[in-house]
């Protein structure tokens, strides 16, 4: 990869795990779409997030489930937190420090007990019961 896009995709990475939520709630919600091209190339910006700052990457994905108004981006926040905690190659948890582990736990407990819509309840519901209590 030449240096130009390696600047670029790490302007990005910095964009999507900044301060500003809507990059990555952006990203989270083009993550569905039903383009194969745009969905693979947003998905390996994902994988390149999960790569380089794993406990950010989560934790704005919690962001996401705390505060987004839109449905579609805390059900699929809730489905990538899910996915990262799942026993395989791309298992996130152990990766992360010990303080984005307990705060992750805490928000997954409040936003279950807050979510109105219930399809996001059972997703947030899922994401807890495969384990996010267990070390």
């Amino acid at each position: 990869m030449d240096p130009e896009s390696t600047q670029l995709q790490q302007a990005l990475i910095a964009s999507f795990l900044g301060p500003d939520p809507e990059p990555f709630e952006t990203l989270i919600s083009h993550l569905m779409s039903s383009s194969n091209e745009r969905r693979s190339h947003l998905e390996l910006l994902f994988n390149l997030c999960k790569q380089s700052d794993p406990n950010s990457l989560s934790l704005k994905l919690a962001q996401i489930l705390q505060f987004s108004p839109r449905l579609e981006a805390r059900a699929t926040a809730a489905i990538l937190l899910r996915k990262q905690r799942t026993r395989d190659d791309s298992c996130l948890w152990p990766r992360l420090s010990a303080s984005t582990q307990s705060s992750l736990k805490s928000i997954l407990l409040r936003c279950i007990q807050r979510e109105d819509a219930k399809t996001i309840s059972k997703k947030l519901c899922d994401t807890v019961a495969i384990g996010y209590f267990l070390q």
